[in-house]
């Protein structure tokens, strides 16, 4: 499959993974008041902040270790990264057990959904599991399938749970939690069915997957910080009700997201592979085109910016409108996050993921400091602002670190004519 069909795959496969939650959006937002939108909005925000920390990224390890088969056995390499997922939802659930009064405090959870979200979390890390090493082995279409099943499954359960059974946000959340467990069940499966896994798992491949994840677990945490800080200092300082504002805004801008992602699906294994070769005229090439990239990610986030409020008129109704002014934000900050996909590929193809730990620390930082000062002046409008400016630092200091890890001819593909 080539680099365009493969990237098209993923791009259909994400866009209906996106597009059935915005699809359900304006039944949702007409039938559940903000408050509840924002505590819907909040599991899902457990579930990712669960996800950074199951599995201790070790799905993404037997996707780099795919590239190394002939030479390791990667199914009982994909096995310990199995028992790893297990042993780190096990400590994630006694952790959540231990700071629940602080937990439920911050997000107004109930103990019995935040558990949940951990539950959820373990769940996305085997599906996870099977969807990185189908990318790796460039098999689009099984990942699609998969990530379509679970799209549709989780828009039925939802509707259901919501508009038949009147369950609220709880029927959001369940209908979250139901697919991911369910589609989980099936990947785990096809995972042995597969024979992508095998046990029982070596003590010398459970230590090989934590020293891959391991470092990578404070770039993970400070991206979650940088993802999702906003979303708790609003609920601490605004109420739910503005979160569920501001996660209506989130959505509809998510869409440039699931694409650039969708895209790096298919560009980084494509880039991996390249890269093994030193040809300083394709290095040239993939720059140049890395710039055309960038100035249409920019100029599809000013122009979803501009259309704003009819879309938030549209969508998700009068009631959501305050929405509205932050949406011009949160695009250009998934635009700045896909740039980061395309320069964040070298520090992986070096591994140098200890150093793009200390990047995404002070992207953070950056974040937390600029959402403390300008929520308190600009309400949800300052929070995407302070999310922009830590993931405008993110990119800024990834690339400066890629550059670092494998030179690539940024500055030379900028003079018109030149040549390697």
């Amino acid at each position: 499959m080539t680099l365009f069909s493969a990237a098209l795959v993923y791009v259909v496969a994400n866009g209906v993974s996106a597009g059935l939650p915005f699809l359900m959006l304006p039944v949702l937002t007409r039938v559940m008041r903000p408050e509840e939108y924002g505590l819907a909005g909040m599991f899902a925000v457990m579930v990712a902040l669960f996800t950074s920390v199951v599995g201790v990224n070790t799905h993404g390890a037997a996707g780099m270790r795919y590239f190394d088969r002939e030479s390791i056995d990667l199914p009982r390499y994909v096995a310990a990264c199995m028992v790893i997922g297990v042993a780190s939802t096990a400590v994630t659930l006694l952790a959540v057990l231990l700071v629940a009064p602080w937990l439920q405090q911050w997000t107004q959870l109930p103990l019995a959904w935040l558990l949940v979200a951990v539950l959820v979390a373990a769940a996305q890390f085997v599906l996870q599991l099977q969807l990185t090493l189908w990318q790796s082995a460039a098999l689009a279409w099984k990942y699609g399938a998969l990530r379509i099943a679970q799209a549709v499954l989780d828009a039925i359960a939802s509707l259901g749970l919501v508009l038949v059974l009147h369950f609220g946000w709880e029927g959001r959340a369940g209908g979250i939690a139901l697919a991911n467990v369910l589609v989980a069940a099936a990947a785990f499966f096809l995972l042995l069915g597969g024979r992508w896994m095998k046990f029982p798992a070596t003590r010398e491949d459970v230590r090989a997957a934590l020293r891959f994840g391991l470092p990578l677990m404070p770039h993970l945490a400070s991206g979650m910080v940088l993802a999702l800080f906003d979303r708790f200092l609003i609920g601490g300082t605004l109420g739910m009700a503005s979160v569920g504002i501001y996660m209506v805004a989130v959505q509809i801008g998510m869409a440039m997201g699931l694409v650039t992602e969708a895209f790096n699906r298919a560009y980084a294994p494509w880039l991996l592979e390249t890269m093994k070769q030193q040809d300083g005229r394709r290095d040239l090439r993939i720059v140049r085109w890395t710039y055309g990239y960038f100035a249409a990610l920019l100029l599809a986030a000013l122009l979803v910016g501009f259309l704003a409020e009819p879309l938030m008129r549209l969508i998700a109704g009068q009631q959501y409108l305050q929405a509205a002014p932050v949406i011009p934000w949160i695009a250009l900050g998934f635009a700045f996050g896909g740039m980061y996909f395309m320069v964040t590929n070298y520090v992986f193809y070096v591994g140098r993921t200890g150093s793009l730990a200390l990047v995404t620390f002070t992207a953070g930082a950056v974040n937390v400091v600029a959402a403390v000062l300008l929520v308190r002046s600009h309400g949800i409008v300052g929070a995407a602002q302070a999310a922009l400016i830590g993931k405008i630092v993110l990119f800024a200091g990834t690339w400066w670190l890629s550059h670092r890890c494998r030179p690539m001819p940024w500055g030379r593909a900028l003079v018109p004519g030149a040549t390697a």
